[in-house]
């Protein structure tokens, strides 16, 4: 897939390999990301706020000698599902969710981590738990904000 990557404190954009969901996640297409000033921040400041994140447990967890696709701000489109998903909304729906990704034993920061890509990439990895369906009438580009 096609994503803006924050590589050597630079963005650039370049292929990254397609998401793969684990169970009870979902692969979602981005429709709209906003760019929020923790990402302007993590761009230039990020060797300091990983030492911060180290320090207080954070999920905030980056290894910059790897890509990053940032964007936690973002609406989306379900597009397939993992194992053991209960598969309730259908493919097309426009969803937004908080942004992290649970594993059985693990949380990471969607857009702040080497493997929970964020909304500057064609397609995220999201638990189906935590979708919201976007209200009817609501933009593609409001509930990127919300």
């Amino acid at each position: 897939m096609r994503a803006a990557i924050m590589r050597n404190f630079d963005l650039i954009v370049d292929q990254v390999d397609d998401p793969e969901p684990g169970p009870g996640q979902v692969v979602v297409k981005t429709l709209a990301c906003g760019i929020c000033g923790s990402d302007l921040h993590a761009l230039k400041y990020a060797p300091t706020l990983i030492e911060a994140a180290k320090r207080s447990d954070s999920p905030f967890k980056m290894d910059l000698n790897r890509d990053v696709v940032m964007g936690h701000e973002f609406c989306a489109e379900l597009v397939d599902f993992g194992p053991g998903c209960a598969a309730v909304m259908r493919p097309g729906t426009r969803v937004i969710s908080m942004p992290v990704l649970l594993g059985p034993s693990w949380m990471e920061a969607v857009g702040y981590s080497n493997i929970a890509p964020g909304g500057y990439g064609e397609y995220m990895l999201l638990n189906e738990a935590l979708l919201l369906e976007v209200p009817n009438g609501l933009s593609t580009a409001q509930a990127a904000l919300t």
